[in-house]
């Protein structure tokens, strides 16, 4: 038995060597500041204490698989696109089935979320957001794809069916409403490809004929209160009794913490913002903690970022790289996302502040984007555990 705990022991030694701390203690903070941020609304905007075990068990599970994925070589990882892939997608399609449910069917919604999302898949015993684990997918095999056909990703064939890759998935969200989800689909497939060493007319191209279809397709047939949601930014307080509550009300919450905010315990919390704990999670860290807290938020946020991109351009060959920026990709893209809609400087579309906002499908599927992270700097540096 000792001589079991001592090689153990040594193991994650060994691991605590090689690993990557940084980003590991950032993920885990990033967690635990997240649980008192939900336990700090309870019982005035959460009936029960469930809310924070859910956190604190995906925030446990994540890290565990995010280690666990990090022993692996980002190779071998890769080399499992197809089940990956496949996976994801058919969790995805089961939505479609009665197992599917609109956003607001799980007991952590509130009230005024006016969303119409058919994202959430309902198990009985559980509730999962599967475009979460299709987003971790589809940074492993769009990653994968551009890696196998880097030296021809201009040749026209290439390009269609990197299109048509991306698409997939794309449409899958699109089906399902999920625009916020969407678009960080559409973010991953930009910046991937773009340090995949796509030329730029084709870039400028691209964009030019992506911008059209978008706003072609949109046009007719983007629902009616994702277009009220955009056009009350001009004039949010004459919308505060309508679909602009969520974002009038979460603007002053913010604003209450002033400088160094009112602190976890405060009886003087402003509660009656929707999706305090998830979309509108910003503004709670602002009355929580304050101006200063919020930008702590912030440069957490960069100095996370800056990290992947790090692991990523120091990553043996490009496989790495892609799959760094992929992770960087989804990190940046929902934090400006998420932290522009509580600013009132982008419309509410749903989508969450990483590791930060509730959610156990959002978090878990976080730190498994951590996991591959650590897999690409693991697996550069020094030799593997295993």
């Amino acid at each position: 038995m000792k001589h079991r705990l001592k090689n153990f022991g040594l193991l994650v030694i060994d691991y605590i060597k090689i690993t990557d701390n940084f980003l590991i203690l950032m993920s885990v903070g990033a967690s635990i500041l997240s649980c008192f941020l939900i336990a700090s609304l309870y019982p005035e905007s959460i009936s029960t204490l469930k809310p924070v075990y859910i956190q604190m068990g995906a925030s446990f599970a994540g890290l565990v698989l995010a280690i666990f994925v990090s022993h692996f070589d980002y190779h071998q990882i890769a080399n499992l696109w197809k089940i990956i892939g496949i996976s994801a997608l058919v969790l995805s399609l089961l939505v479609f089935t009665p197992l599917g449910t609109l956003r607001g069917g799980n007991d952590m919604s509130g009230p005024g979320s006016g969303s119409e999302d058919l994202n959430w898949l309902n198990l009985g015993f559980v509730t999962l957001q599967p475009s979460e684990f299709l987003k971790v997918a589809f940074v492993i095999t769009f990653s994968y794809h551009c890696y196998k056909v880097s030296n021809r990703i201009n040749e026209p064939s290439m390009l269609f069916l990197l299109f048509a890759h991306a698409l997939i998935p794309i449409g899958i969200i699109y089906l399902q409403n999920d625009y916020g989800t969407m678009s960080v689909f559409v973010f991953i497939f930009i910046c991937i490809l773009f340090i995949a060493g796509i030329n730029w007319k084709v870039i400028l191209g691209g964009i030019g004929v992506g911008v059209f279809i978008v706003m072609l397709i949109l046009t007719n047939t983007i629902p009616s209160y994702l277009l009220q949601r955009i056009k009350i930014l001009e004039d949010l307080d004459s919308a505060k009794r309508g679909l602009g509550l969520q974002q009038y009300t979460g603007r002053i919450t913010l604003a209450t913490g002033k400088m160094f905010g009112k602190g976890f315990h405060s009886n003087d919390l402003l509660t009656n913002t929707p999706e305090l704990y998830n979309d509108m999670v910003f503004s709670h860290v602002g009355q929580i903690v304050g101006f200063v807290g919020c930008a702590c938020v912030l440069l957490w946020v960069v100095l996370y970022c800056l990290r992947l991109l790090q692991n990523g351009i120091k990553a043996q060959d490009e496989l790495g790289y892609f799959l760094c920026v992929g992770c960087f990709a989804v990190i940046f893209f929902q934090s400006v996302i998420n932290i522009g809609m509580v600013l009132c400087l982008l419309p509410i579309i749903g989508v969450t502040l990483p590791f930060i906002s509730a959610g156990g499908s959002s978090v878990i599927s976080t730190y498994l984007l951590l996991g591959l992270a650590i897999s690409v700097h693991n697996h550069t540096y020094k030799a593997t555990l295993f």
